[in-house]
């Protein structure tokens, strides 16, 4: 008997073994079982189906609730219902769960277990299990209200990208707009529709494919205005093919996310048939990322430029990666001071990086650099002021990005004079520049082409003259604007509107214009301009850029890094990442 199975002298009884064969009685059903001499997986197996039925007729029989689950039981433990119980869980779901990225494990870590005796004894900690199903519960609930939301509106606008973490997977995430009415207030509503993984080529048929997917989960594709999306090459196909034009071309398919000229937009030769067609089209190109572009072709072309913007960024890479350096230039600026790297996708960051480095003292910066023996870095005074003038040049860049890139503001309309005031901030300063005549030249030529579809499609026209701050003020001083527009102004903004009296709302709408918020004025001014407020609402709530889905992958990225490790071997996350990661995109991000 001391070498009989435990599994045997546990549950079974009249045990016996011959010819290498071993028989025994269950001592729940009285059944006998047999298996090999070297093995127990019959009785294994048996036990557990026994405990499986027992587990099925308990649950199976009709009980009439009991009053002990209303109240304190296990010794003084709350019962699941009780309010406290649902108060600790509900609160560990959505304050560490979400609002602080714990992973789903932290409910069954033991010291973690401890914690919640000591904030209340009484709570019955949770498993895994049923945290897993709350939160998909929880999901399935902000899931149905924001449909419940959508259906509720009749025009919508997303912005779409591509993002592939530091493993290089590859996900797609799409954000709704549209600006919601209530009771007398408007206010600007961004959602999240989708942050999933997305395997195998970026292609422009795939990710029209998936977009179309989510489109029809949130019945939306009626009622979609714009798409917003970078200019790669793939992101123009796929809403071709959602969106086909009237000459249904077909754009070249031979682009895949590992192509280094995937993120490079058309030449610039080809621009102006680009903005042309793109009146024509439902997408719209990020404001900000064009923007960055024209940045880019001036800082190309400017060849001048190169010696002192190599030196910098030596400089700031040495910082992040020689302790010596970074030490003696810590000491003379103190430990908070640094240098940013310059970052093609990263928008702003050259200028941002110019004006960090000015920020330290000439004399002391190159006392610095000589000290660590980096002789070769030493900026010129020529150098250092070409760097001055470049800030100066670059400083409105900066600022038109930053002004469209809100989320809770109405931006578009910011397109048509920022454009405008580039152009004539660059005209101004042409007899002014010492250094970088050519930088501005460059930007003015890049300027010129990038954005002539501003001036095509009627929706940038609309915007600007239909926001208050802006209203027609922008017509009179530029140097790129047709006088011819205002011929036609009215109709671009009263086009198919068929409600009384639309000429007279518009002529009382300029006259009134004088700076005010647009959201302020639109919704005091619902009642008096109902043709115009109709038209407003819904150009006034597209995007300027696609800064949104952005700010998804940039809280994605650290969510990620926080999450347990996907599963590659499925097509997509793991239920309980990819919900919980909705949940906290949803939580941190939407408005």
């Amino acid at each position: 008997s001391n070498m009989l199975p435990r599994v045997i002298s546990f549950g079974y009884v009249g045990y016996e073994l011959s010819n290498k064969k071993r028989t025994a009685t269950c001592k729940t059903c009285k059944k006998r079982i047999s298996d090999g001499d070297a093995t127990t997986s019959n009785f294994v197996r048996h036990l557990k189906f026994e405990e499986y039925q027992m587990n099925k007729r308990i649950t199976n029989e009709p009980q009439q609730p009991s009053i002990s689950q209303f109240l304190d039981t296990r010794a003084g433990q709350y019962s699941m219902n009780h309010p406290q119980q649902k108060a600790i869980t509900n609160a560990l779901l959505r304050d560490l769960i979400i609002g602080c990225n714990l992973p789903l494990s932290v409910v069954e870590n033991k010291s973690f277990r401890h914690f919640l005796t000591v904030v209340d004894s009484k709570y019955s900690p949770i498993c895994r299990r049923t945290m897993t199903s709350k939160i998909e519960d929880l999901a399935a609930e902000k899931h149905l209200m924001l449909k419940t939301q959508l259906s509720q509106t009749d025009h919508v606008s997303v912005t779409v990208d591509i993002w592939s973490d530091r493993k290089m997977r590859g996900f797609l995430g799409i954000t709704v707009h549209w600006i919601q009415k209530e009771i007398e207030r408007l206010e600007v509503k961004s959602k999240l529709l989708a942050f999933e993984r997305f395997k195998g080529s970026h292609t422009g048929e795939r990710i029209c494919e998936k977009f179309e997917a989510v489109c029809d989960e949130y019945n939306i594709k009626d009622k979609l205005d714009y798409i917003i999306s970078d200019n790669a090459a793939n992101m123009r196909k796929a809403f071709t093919v959602c969106f086909p034009s009237e000459q249904g071309e077909e754009p070249d398919d031979n682009h895949h996310l590992d192509d280094p000229e995937l993120w490079h937009d058309l030449p610039l030769e080809d621009q102006e048939t680009v903005g042309a067609s793109l009146g024509k089209k439902h997408r719209l190109q990020c404001f900000a990322h064009t923007l960055q572009l024209v940045v880019r072709d001036g800082l190309t072309e400017t060849k001048v430029a190169s010696p002192a913007l190599s030196k910098l960024s030596k400089l700031s890479s040495l910082l992040h990666t020689s302790t010596t350096l970074k030490d003696v230039f810590e000491t003379e600026f103190g430990e908070r001071k640094s240098i940013p790297a310059s970052v093609i996708t990263r928008w702003n960051s050259t200028v941002r990086q110019v004006k960090a480095v000015l920020q330290c003292e000439h004399l002391k910066l190159c006392a610095v650099l000589e000290k660590a023996g980096h002789k070769k870095l030493l900026f010129t005074i020529r150098e250092w002021n070409l760097l001055k003038e470049m800030v100066d040049i670059l400083k409105p860049f900066e600022e038109a990005t930053d002004l469209t890139k809100g989320e809770k503001i109405v931006t578009i309309s910011a397109v048509v004079p920022s454009v405008l005031s580039l152009n004539h901030h660059l005209e101004k300063l042409k007899p002014q520049v010492r250094f970088l005549n050519g930088l501005v030249s460059s930007l003015q030529a890049s300027l010129n082409k990038r954005f002539l579809g501003i001036f095509i499609n009627p929706v940038y026209l609309k915007a600007a003259a239909l926001d208050p701050a802006f209203s027609l003020l922008w017509v009179e001083h530029h140097v790129l604007f047709c006088r011819c527009y205002l011929d036609v102004f009215s109709d671009l903004i009263l086009e198919n509107d068929v409600q009384t009296s639309p000429a007279l709302q518009l002529s009382h709408y300029l006259h009134i214009a004088d700076g005010q918020n647009a959201l302020l004025f639109w919704a005091m001014n619902m009642h008096t301009l109902p043709s115009l407020f109709n038209v407003a609402t819904r150009v006034l709530a597209v995007p300027a850029c696609s800064a949104p889905v952005e700010r998804v992958f940039s809280y994605g990225g650290i969510i990620l890094l926080l999450s347990p490790p996907l599963v590659e071997h499925t097509s997509s996350f793991p239920v309980s990442v990819r919900l919980t990661l909705f949940l906290r995109l949803h939580s941190h991000l939407i408005v």
